[in-house]
């Protein structure tokens, strides 16, 4: 089947639609996920050299993230993109460089692009990078500067990122497929869009005249929206679902006394959710002082990192959904043989992507990208017509996508 046909993806929608499928029951606690060790490009290494984190996924179960290559260079590394519900492949799963040495992926879409940043020489700088399976990895350029990142891309072949401009400064950007950058910060200061949705709907953070980074969103109306804070200087948003609901972190006012009093001024960061109006929602943490949202899904259920020691900035990841934070590593089987630090990204069907530690001492104790998958019993949705103007949204954005990939050929886009 052709990767610019409707697929799994468009027919999923379709029947969600319709409701003629159902979806996980949002989770609870005490419910448990399957894990799934996502390897290496480089299966036989142990120890830091098996060095593979995992940073995004699509609604397929699509993991992209870096590898070490090789152990006796561990400046290389590759990134790399999995089958659906996958481990990672290193005959076909590597997606090379710009011509450097190391390359990241940050995020994939639904149609199995991804995006990131890699190197065109060995000490060269990062520019921001576009990769498909016609034309392979693109780079994207700059504003102007030196290096440049990618961060985001949606369903429309959107990409957000930072890139930095002929005066040194790192601004937000947009890429449409255009072949120039657009900037996205109008005034001066630094500013960085990290997520994009199928709308168009942006989010990121940007200086403002104090030299405080505030959390934004930018919509059609062409300005940047301050989000605000919790209460203190400053904060950042990290993602954005097809809803336009927001999440990322903030400083609510208050400091903490760390292990270390040396580290200080620590203020306290706590992970936020904004409904698209309003105020900004305070999640909590796990006990801990801080806490960090990484990613939502279009059913809400948020995950991120958070301290869970009082007075010490060890973080474990955790999941929020129906008002309760949890650790995720109480939600795994307790046999499963793995300590989980990071959780970076999460699909609608539940499924999370993160990092953590394998507890083999006779591999030195590995660190891998690890999938969670739900372990849940089906429940139908309640209210279909809550998601049916979004989802068709999102249905039609992916045949337009399709169009202006098709018409992005001979430029080189896709």
């Amino acid at each position: 089947m052709s990767k610019y046909t409707l697929g799994a993806t468009g027919i999923g929608l379709i029947a969600l639609i319709i409701g003629e499928v159902t979806i996980p029951q949002q989770a609870a606690a005490g419910e448990l996920y399957s894990i799934t060790n996502l390897g290496s490009l480089n299966p036989t290494a142990t120890g830091f050299d098996a060095y593979s984190p995992g940073y995004g996924i699509n609604n397929a179960g699509q993991v992209v993230g870096s590898s070490i290559l090789s152990s006796t260079d561990v400046f290389r590394s590759h990134a790399f993109r999995t089958a659906p519900n996958s481990a990672i492949n290193p005959t076909t799963d590597d997606l090379g460089t710009l011509g450097g040495n190391s390359s990241t992926g940050y995020a994939i879409n639904d149609f199995g692009q991804v995006v990131g940043e890699s190197n065109k020489s060995v000490y060269g700088s990062d520019y921001a990078f576009l990769w498909s399976d016609a034309t392979g990895m693109q780079n994207l350029g700059t504003l102007g500067g030196e290096s440049s990142v990618a961060n985001a891309i949606n369903n429309l072949g959107q990409v957000v990122g930072s890139a930095e401009t002929k005066e040194g400064e790192f601004h937000a950007f947009f890429y449409s497929g255009s072949g120039v950058l657009q900037d996205l910060t109008t005034v001066g200061g630094l500013s960085s869009a990290n997520d994009i949705n199928d709308s168009g709907q942006i989010v990121g953070s940007k200086q403002i005249q104090l030299g405080q980074n505030h959390p934004f969103l930018y919509s059609s109306s062409g300005a940047l929206q301050d989000l605000g804070t919790l209460g203190g200087e400053e904060g950042v948003a990290s993602a954005i679902n097809n809803f336009g609901q927001v999440v990322g972190s903030a400083d609510t006012g208050a400091t903490f006394e760390p292990d270390d009093p040396k580290e200080c001024p620590c203020n306290v960061s706590h992970a936020f959710f904004y409904s698209g109006s309003g105020t900004l929602q305070d999640l909590g943490t796990l006990g801990g002082p801080n806490s960090d949202a990484t990613d939502i899904n279009d059913f809400g259920q948020v995950v991120g990192n958070a301290g869970y020691i009082k007075g010490s900035k060890v973080t474990a990841p955790f999941l929020y959904s129906n008002g309760k934070i949890s650790n995720l590593n109480d939600l795994i089987p307790a046999n499963s043989g793995w300590v989980l630090e990071n959780a970076d990204g999460i699909n609608n069907s539940g499924q999370i992507v993160g990092t953590g530690t394998i507890q083999d001492p006779g591999r030195n104790y590995p660190v891998h990208a690890f999938l969670l998958t739900p372990v849940l019993k089906p429940t139908s949705v309640p209210e279909p017509s809550i998601i049916f103007g979004s989802l068709t949204a999102s249905a039609f954005g992916i045949f337009l996508g399709k169009k202006s990939k098709q018409q992005g050929k001979a430029k080189g886009l896709v």
